[in-house]
């Protein structure tokens, strides 16, 4: 066994018991829904049960987070250029990159998690940033969300794909609203209320006046 590798255990939580060893891996390890596959941040990948290592041509890259999306049909890897590489999720094809344009300096990915539909990819990077990506389009959604700045180690969808929680590893956990209507509840009390009658028909006066903002 290398140094810098060791065994993982894949575990069976209905039964409560051992699923698989993954042995000499090198890093953390995601599990497909389906329960068949295994992909360390090493750049390992596994058929389960058996734990026999796949050819490193089905998937050579590894990372520095990892997550497959509730369907099964994408895997993310972060990386230390804070690039986000999408594969399929059976390690054959890849798929696109999730990467800022804008960025020239680089925080490694600390953390992803997929919405429960799959469309959405939150990914952190290790200085505390956090944000929303579209993942059919590949661009950005919104601006990044606020954090203490902690490196965020572990995120996690609401069921229904509305809130987001972030836990960080000093910071406590930190919950988001990031439905629409959270949305629209949150730009409206940022902005002291919606257009008045008087400003709407300064601003947009030849469109027909309607409350925007509760109140």
């Amino acid at each position: 066994m290398s140094p810098d590798s060791w065994p993982s255990w894949v575990w069976d939580l209905g039964r409560r018991r051992t699923a698989a060893v993954l042995r000499d891996t090198s890093g953390n390890a995601v599990v497909h829904r389906d329960g068949d596959l295994a992909v360390t941040t090493g750049g390992e990948a596994y058929r389960l049960p058996s734990g026999t290592r796949l050819p490193a041509t089905r998937f050579t890259g590894g990372g520095t987070a990892l997550a497959f999306s509730p369907d099964g049909g994408y895997l993310a890897v972060g990386e230390g250029s804070g690039r986000v590489v999408l594969w399929d999720g059976r390690l054959k094809r890849r798929l696109g990159v999730l990467a800022d344009p804008e960025t020239t300096t680089y925080q490694y990915v600390s953390a992803l998690a997929f919405a429960p539909d799959a469309r959405t990819l939150a990914v952190a990077g290790d200085e505390g940033t956090l944000q929303l990506w579209d993942v059919d389009s590949r661009r950005r959604v919104g601006s990044p969300l606020p954090t203490p700045g902690d490196t965020v180690q572990a995120l996690t969808f609401g069921p229904d794909g509305s809130t987001l929680r972030a836990a960080g590893r000093h910071a406590p956990p930190q919950t988001y609203r990031i439905g629409s209507a959270d949305a629209a509840d949150t730009v409206c009390r940022r902005a002291g209320g919606g257009l008045t009658p008087e400003e709407w028909s300064r601003y947009l006066p030849d469109v027909p006046y309607r409350r925007t903002c509760p109140g």
